[in-house]
Order: structure tokens, then sequence, then C-alpha cells
């Protein structure tokens, strides 16, 4: 038993460094108000399905004998002490060795419950836009065009856009249609969703211009719904967008990036030459939390519907706002302009 509770302690021990490591890395605050918890031990059940299939895999004797059960209702009744044991004192090691850490964490966590009552503030600074994606897009759009907006916005900036062509659509996969139409309630834009399998609601080559606002797409949607010489206006944000917020969530990093380069490649792939392109690195930034769940708003609905989820950000955020007076985020996004070009000798 001494040997067993030892391997589990040396086990633990290592794996509760390199989570402080991490937590330490990304500023997860949170994480360290855990440690202060009292203890409770909650894995019995775990643990004696692992003995007994432990005991079962290594166990000697038959089966059915009356010394092979009493050893087995011993072997489970060790391993579950010693796991019992070997979290207590992981659990006390750690409140020793992050006592600081956890004093820091349990006042942030105080100051976050009494600002939870947010209020709107638009007071937050955001740097200069790099391009005007409404001016640029309108040089490529006629009085005689057929225009659809790829959004997510409810059609907010369809709404906004003017100067509207012949036939202006607003394809919104996420908002019911009767919502955005509501919204839309005064211009002629004619709101519309994706069909049941997916596809874009539009005859093949019916379409002059396709513009995306900050939502996905299917490449291979917007080449069939376009006319040859058509123009796919892509506005979107990269994958180093807010990455603050993503360091905390994301532990395991996803492969590959999106930026400007990787869209123009995907677009020449299915044969739209790349008329212009422009980046945008920003960045936003914070006096208060009301400042940013405003933000969250606006850009991360799900961040602040849900604040008590995501607490670990809110601390992170908070902490560096009682350090520097501020906290502040990196943005970025990218707009390019591809024309449809004619697909014989590629069909």
């Amino acid at each position: 038993m001494a040997g067993f509770i030892g391997m589990l302690l040396i086990f633990n021990l290592v794996f509760f460094e390199m989570s402080r490591a991490k937590a330490l890395s990304v500023k997860n605050y949170a994480w360290f108000s855990t440690l202060s918890k009292p203890y409770n031990y909650t894995r019995t059940g775990s643990m004696i399905f692992i003995c007994v299939l432990t005991y079962l895999l290594t166990g000697h004797g038959d089966l059915s004998g009356l010394e092979w059960i009493v050893y087995l209702i011993l072997f489970v009744a060790c391993g579950v002490i010693a796991d019992a044991m070997t979290q207590f004192i992981i659990q006390k090691y750690a409140q020793i060795r992050c006592r600081k850490m956890i004093r820091m964490a349990t006042s942030l966590e105080d100051e976050f419950s009494e600002a939870m009552n947010f209020v709107e503030d638009y007071d937050y600074v955001v740097s200069s836009a790099k391009y005007d994606e409404k001016e640029i897009a309108k040089k490529y759009i006629t009085k005689e065009d057929h225009l659809s907006f790829i959004g997510v916005d409810r059609g907010e900036f369809a709404k906004n856009f003017g100067d509207y062509p012949e036939a202006t659509y607003n394809v919104d996969s996420f908002s019911p249609v009767e919502d955005v139409q509501k919204n839309l309630e005064g211009t002629p834009v004619r709101a519309t969703t994706l069909t049941p399998n997916g596809q874009m609601p539009f005859k093949d080559k019916r379409l002059d211009v396709v513009m995306n606002q900050y939502s996905n797409y299917n490449k291979d949607e917007v080449k069939r719904v376009l006319k040859d010489d058509g123009y796919f206006i892509v506005n979107q944000y990269g994958s180093h967008n807010l990455r603050e917020f993503l360091n905390v969530y994301m532990y395991l990093r996803v492969k590959g990036v999106w930026d400007l380069e990787s869209c123009k490649m995907t677009l020449k792939s299915i044969n739209f030459k790349v008329e212009e392109a422009y980046e945008d690195y920003g960045y936003v930034r914070f006096k208060n939390l009301s400042q940013l769940h405003t933000y969250f708003t606006i850009v991360l609905q799900d961040v602040a519907a849900n604040p008590e989820k995501y607490k670990a950000f809110y601390l992170k955020a908070l902490q560096d706002i009682k350090e520097n007076g501020f906290y502040e985020m990196t943005t970025y996004r990218f707009l390019i302009v591809a024309k449809k070009e004619k697909d014989n000798e590629h069909e």
C-alpha cells in the first residue's frame, strides 16, 4: 500500500505541476481559486472500477474461491484509501505551494461577484480601421446587379449598407428569417437563409456580387451562384483575432492559420482572381469589466450571456485592469475582393 501511495503521489504531483505551469502561463486565476475549496473525495466509483479491472487482469487463484474474493475486497479498499490519501496530500501541498496565487484569486473572485451587475458601457477604445468594407464593396456594385450578403448579424450590416442595387438579399443561417426581415424593414433587402441541405437559395450563376461579412461560407456554393466575372467580397476575422481570449480556453492549438494569405489560396483553388486585399491588425482596450461585457454582447454573445462560465477570462482581464489601468485584446480582420474567372477549361 505504501508503494501504491508513493506511485500515486508522484503521478499526481507531476500532473499538478503541469497544470499549475499552464494556469500561470495563461493567467488562469479561476484555477487557483479552486485549490482553496474544502477537501472532498469524489473518485470512489472510478477507483473501484480501476482496482477491480486491475485485479482481474493480475489476480491469481480460483475466481469462485472465498480467498480470491476477500483479497479482491482488500485490494479495492486499499486502492480507494490510497487514492483518497494521495488526493488529500496533494491538495495540502497545493495550498502551501500556491498560497499567494490563491489569495489573489479569491480577492479577484470577490470583486468579480460585485461587478456582475454589468451596465452598458461603450466607452472602450478601438484602434482606427485600416479599411472601409462598405466603400470598397460599392466600387464593384452597379444598380443593375444582383447582390447577396452573407452574415450572422440579423441583417444589421445589410440594413446600414445603403445604395442597394436592383435585387439585394441577405442570407443568415442562424437567425429566423422573420426576425431578420423585421430588422431590414424600410430597406429593399430580402431576408433568406440556406436550404435544408445547406445550399445558398439561388440558381446557378444568378448573382453578380456576393459579400461575406464575418461569417463562414461554402466556397463551392459561392462559385456556383456567382456569374462569370462576378465578384466575391470576403470580410472576415482571422485566427489571430481576440487571441487573448482563445489562449485561455484553447489549451491545444488548432493546426493551421486562417488569415489573408490562406484565404487567397482557398479562392485561387476554385479559379478566383484576387483583385484587392487588405489586412487590419488592431486592438480594443477596456477600462472596466462593464466595457468588456458590452463588447462581448456584440462580438461573442455566448460569453456575454454566460459570464460565470467564462469567469477565468474575466478574472484575467480584471487583474490586468488593476495592474495597468486597462485590459487590451488583439483584433485581426482581412478583406479580399476576388473575381470569378470563366471556368471552361477547368470543368
